[in-house]
């Protein structure tokens, strides 16, 4: 498979080019790109974390009341027709995201705080230091039900990440 185009070569297309009609093993390169590989009945197990860093409207967000028959808010309507399939959970803030003493930096602790429950060292070299995070604990078990263990998406423009307040 091109992992540049996403392409796939058939197997039909493979054997056709050889111009003759021999049985061969199934390549990596005759699967569908991307596709998931045979791994049982069922789907996989996903999981999925989202972090908004600068924050949100928690009336508009968070759920009135709690348990299992909760009103869904405006924004998480969307989501109404999947109730089953996830869970909503508030209340989860880090007291090691704070300074603690090690001055300013909020942005950068947060987010390195974030999934890890730990207090990170503050640097702007490589001895960096924060822990393990949740998604990648799961991923060391749901992962091997997908061909990817483990995907991270972020919007942050490369040249700002690092040292961006004080170290």
């Amino acid at each position: 498979m091109n992992f540049i185009t996403g392409k796939h070569l058939e197997r039909r297309t493979f054997l056709r080019g050889l111009g003759a009609a021999i049985a061969l093993p199934m390549l990596d390169s005759m699967r569908p790109a991307f596709a998931a590989p045979a791994l049982g009945k069922g789907s996989p197990v996903r999981i999925a974390f989202a972090y908004i860093p600068n924050g949100v409207i928690m009336k508009d967000w968070k759920p009135a009341k709690e348990g299992a028959d909760y009103e869904f808010t405006r924004i998480l309507k969307p989501l109404e027709p999947h109730r089953e399939a996830f869970s909503v959970l508030s209340g989860l803030d880090h007291r090691n995201a704070n300074a603690l003493g090690d001055g300013g930096g909020d942005h950068a602790r947060a987010g390195a705080c974030y999934l890890t429950g730990v207090h990170p060292k503050k640097t702007s070299g490589s001895d960096i230091h924060a822990g393990i995070s949740a998604d990648q604990v799961a991923a060391l078990e749901i992962g091997k039900q997908t061909r990817f263990p483990s995907l991270e998406l972020g919007c942050d423009d490369s040249r700002v990440v690092g040292g961006c307040d004080t170290g």
